[in-house]
């Protein structure tokens, strides 16, 4: 019963922390909607500014031209940045999770089949524990 009693306050406990994880998920995501937001707004004024800053030099066309030409440049800095690394973390846990979803499938009847029948490690495995039985043994 008290196991029970345990894992009802477990319960419990992993259901109030979700319900307040998620709460402070949902706030940081309406701040920072309003954050891309006012973003956006800053960046299409910027480029209102620079424009009427360019025009009386080169006109409307090329002035709209120039700030076009500068976008496109930054969207390719920026795509080079967002390109796949290698992550050597993120692949030795995909390499742990595969080991332990294999060791989680396997079939510990088939591997005692394998010991006993000498396929495996088995003979040097026996010939230590028989060892070490005979050694306790003889300590008796």
């Amino acid at each position: 019963m008290r196991l029970l009693r345990l894992l009802g306050v477990a319960a419990q406990a992993e259901s109030l922390r979700l319900r307040r994880s998620a709460g402070s998920a949902a706030r940081r995501a309406g701040w920072l909607a309003g954050a891309a937001l006012f973003g956006v707004a800053a960046v299409g004024l910027a480029h209102l500014a620079a424009i009427a800053w360019l025009e009386p030099r080169y006109g409307l066309a090329a002035a709209c031209g120039i700030v076009a030409l500068a976008d496109l440049a930054v969207a390719g800095i920026l795509a080079l940045m967002a390109r796949r690394r290698h992550d050597a973390v993120a692949e030795e846990a995909l390499a742990v999770r595969r080991m332990m979803l294999a060791a989680a499938t396997r079939n510990p009847m088939r591997e005692a089949a394998a010991l006993a029948l000498g396929s495996a490690p088995g003979p040097v495995l026996g010939a230590m524990a028989g060892e070490a039985v005979v050694a306790w043994l003889r300590r008796r």
